[in-house]
């Protein structure tokens, strides 16, 4: 299904269909949007150019961005190197900032369809044909809850008041649909939408929250660990996302940030044994581990470019045989420790 709508939007900017934006000259050669189902390794490669999106700065080759079915999202590439173009699978894009060959900065507004889905869309750089890719999901609203049911997927009940009155603490806009199909399809250069679903059983379709803030922060901790001398070629995601219904199950705390999409459960496990790797050298798994990952995490909190991640940041001992230590990451907005 979404080859099929690439190649259709394709058909369309050779034919001069609205599917192309261009703010300069006509594209001589159509820019798809992403296979959504591939490109991985090409987004190991460092970020190629930069856009904004909600006031966070997107230097990835692929990201996801999360919308209400007919929600306005504002998208803008920085000043001094465009001009740029942008092509969707679905949805409206128009022109908010046009181009200006001296100021060279563009912007746009794209208006999601009203149906849930996955809606690819590029934005390229004409003056080298880089690119930035965004696996755009359109939600199903909070309102299409039903007795704590998505379709058949028990979602629960969220928490009638919000902690303290805190807005973060009000139940989420809306939720994703995760299908078979769209598993696998990345949502950031190290991860995709599946590792965060939550653990309890049942089939598809399954629903989940997955805040962007979350994914530009693990992708930092990535860099960090790298930047420290660590092989880490990504993050085991031990848990993401939890249903309220889940978080009672396993006896969580009401407020726990996972029900939000804001949080997640992660080690370092580049010999995929399901287990924390031995980062402090000292040949064996310990508590010592996890701190080494959670220093990363609590340094890159005094870095400037941190500062819209800022959050929780918990340590947790083995507890063997059900699980090796761990790192907990959250971006509720305020510095936590535990």
């Amino acid at each position: 299904m979404f080859r099929l709508s690439v190649l259709l939007l394709l058909a369309a900017a050779t034919l001069g269909g609205s599917a192309w934006h261009a703010l300069a000259s006509p594209p001589e050669a159509p820019v798809a949007p992403p296979d959504v189902n591939a490109g991985a390794q090409a987004a190991f490669d460092g970020a190629p150019m930069r856009i904004r999106v909600r006031g966070l700065d997107i230097a990835h080759p692929v990201f996801a961005i999360f919308a209400l079915p007919g929600e306005a999202v504002g998208i803008d590439a920085p000043a001094g190197s465009g001009p740029y173009r942008i092509a969707a699978a679905g949805g409206r894009v128009e022109s908010r900032v046009p181009y200006v060959p001296e100021r060279r900065d563009q912007g746009w507004t794209w208006t999601a369809p009203l149906r849930a889905g996955l809606y690819p869309l590029a934005i390229l750089r004409e003056a080298d044909g880089q690119r930035i890719e965004l696996n755009a999901f359109v939600m199903r609203p909070r309102t299409d809850l039903a007795d704590g049911r998505l379709q058949n997927y028990r979602v629960g009940h969220y928490p009638d008041r919000p902690l303290r009155d805190n807005p973060i603490y009000l139940p989420p806009r809306g939720f994703i649909e995760l299908t078979a199909q769209n598993h696998d399809v990345r949502v950031s250069p190290h991860f995709t939408l599946g590792e965060f679903a939550s653990k309890q059983s049942g089939g598809y379709p399954k629903f989940l929250v997955l805040d962007e803030r979350l994914l530009l922060a693990l992708e930092t901790i990535i860099d960090a660990l790298r930047g420290a001398g660590h092989e880490a070629s990504g993050l085991h995601v031990m848990s993401g996302y939890r249903t309220p219904f889940y978080n009672a199950a396993i006896g969580n705390v009401r407020y726990s940030l996972h029900q939000w999409g804001m949080a997640a459960d992660v080690f370092v496990d580049e010999d995929r044994d399901g287990v924390m790797d031995d980062l402090d050298g000292d040949g064996r798994i310990t508590r010592a581990d996890a701190e080494v990952l959670y220093r990363v995490v609590d340094e890159l909190h005094e870095r400037p470019e941190y500062s819209a991640y800022v959050g929780g940041t918990g340590l947790y001992a083995p507890a063997f045989p059900r699980r090796g230590p761990f790192v907990h990451v959250d971006v509720r907005g305020w510095r936590a420790r535990w």
